[in-house]
């Protein structure tokens, strides 16, 4: 089983070279041709590839790329649009489960347990692929920055309300954690996960300031990056967050201080491979993990459940960056149309799906729903991304923020 699995990931590997080699200049995303691709060849790959699970996602897949993500963000960037950021990181992740959530118990029938469940799974946006569309089709830096860095945080405060509403249930569908019990677990989780993170990059970065060796240091930050996972896990505040806050400290502080641009060249390319290597093998396994026969069977859900996340991603983007208008900080409505459709799920909630158990009927359709919900952003909104990006900033070396 072992061999046939490594020999699995061989091929998936030389699958994604391959495809990277010839994606390049096809409009539509590398990453959502390899889930195409995934799925085309699940029959052959049956056996023979690693299983996607809940743990290797949340301990393997999603430490890396959130530091890589973290560490090359841009701080000035973020700066103009920390506001922005915050505000669809938790405010909106609360919306987004308010709405899915209503309108799941209301128009689906699902029990609102199960409803608030699915918008909490969904909560969180994975844009990877919209990102590197952005980056070939040369869109300003503040619009990337701004749907990377609220990707990095509401995948933190996703988890954290996953958690929350998964734990309060108790695995049982028919009830709802109190407001002021979210409210607590939220602000321990959130708000921990951050301070730790914050203070173990400060640490770091002054650390690699005594070293001049680009092995030491590269290591130095990989051990960040998934010690600082674990150990926010083993404190009991958000692991993600921990990491995000940590990368974006030593990528803004820690690198241009303490570290040689030897060194810095030396720790992007290998970064940069991280984040190809583990985004390449996610893609891959999710498009070949589809559920075809459960999708099929929960069919008028999952296509319901996916417009219920485009309504909610809509109404949560277009109200809050409204109130954003009266304090100077206005995103143009071409953007927000594109933060709209740009709202992919991805990784994320794919973990997050993994970890129900599959006894429960309703939860059973709930996974489904959930991956359908995945699979419908990754190929439509994925797939189209590069055409709707040229409609609305057709002059995108020159567009802003107006």
């Amino acid at each position: 089983m072992i061999q046939a699995q490594v020999t699995g990931f061989v091929v998936l590997l030389l699958a994604a070279a391959i495809l990277a080699t010839l994606a390049r200049g096809l409009p539509v995303p590398y990453l959502t041709q390899l889930a195409v691709l995934g799925a085309i060849a699940s029959p052959l790959l049956a056996g023979r590839a690693p299983v996607l699970d809940h743990s290797l996602i949340l301990f393997v897949v999603l430490p890396g790329l959130l530091f890589e993500a973290a560490f090359n963000l841009d701080w000035r960037h973020l700066r103009d649009n920390l506001l922005a950021v915050v505000l669809l990181a938790t405010v909106g992740v609360a919306v987004t489960m308010v709405v899915v959530g209503s309108l799941g118990h209301v128009a689906l029938g699902l029990p609102l347990g199960a409803a608030v469940l699915f918008g909490a799974a969904v909560a969180a946006t994975d844009p990877v692929a919209v990102v590197a569309t952005f980056r070939r089709l040369r869109v300003p830096s503040r619009l990337a920055n701004l749907i990377e860095a609220e990707s990095l945080l509401n995948d933190g405060t996703g988890v954290v309300a996953f958690s929350i509403a998964l734990s309060g249930l108790g695995l049982g569908v028919d009830a709802v954690p109190s407001a002021g019990s979210v409210l607590l677990d939220f602000v321990r989780l959130a708000f921990g996960g951050v301070a730790l993170g914050l203070a173990l990059g400060f640490v770091l970065s002054r650390l690699i300031g005594y070293v001049d060796d680009p092995q030491v240091e590269i290591t130095l930050t990989g051990a960040l990056a998934y010690g600082g996972y674990l150990l926010g896990q083993a404190l009991h505040v958000s692991g993600i967050l921990c990491v995000v806050a940590a990368g974006i400290v030593v990528g803004n502080y820690g690198r241009p201080r303490a570290m040689s641009e030897r060194t810095q060249q030396h720790v992007s390319v290998l970064w940069g491979y991280v984040a190809f290597l583990l985004n390449s093998a996610v893609f891959l396994l999710i498009g070949a993990q589809v559920p075809w026969s459960v999708l099929a069977a929960n069919l008028g859900v999952v296509v319901a459940g996916t417009l219920l996340v485009l309504v909610a991603r809509a109404a949560t983007v277009y109200t809050l960056l409204a109130l954003l208008h009266p304090l100077g900080r206005p995103i143009s409505w071409r953007w927000q149309h594109l933060l709209v459709w740009g709202g992919l799920r991805g990784t994320v909630a794919v973990a997050l799906l993994l970890s129900l158990p599959t006894g429960d009927g309703v939860l059973v359709q709930v996974r489904a729903m959930v991956y359908g919900v995945v699979l419908a952003s990754i190929l439509l909104q994925g797939g189209t991304i590069g055409i709707v990006t040229r409609a609305l900033l057709p002059r995108t070396h020159e567009e802003g923020a107006r």
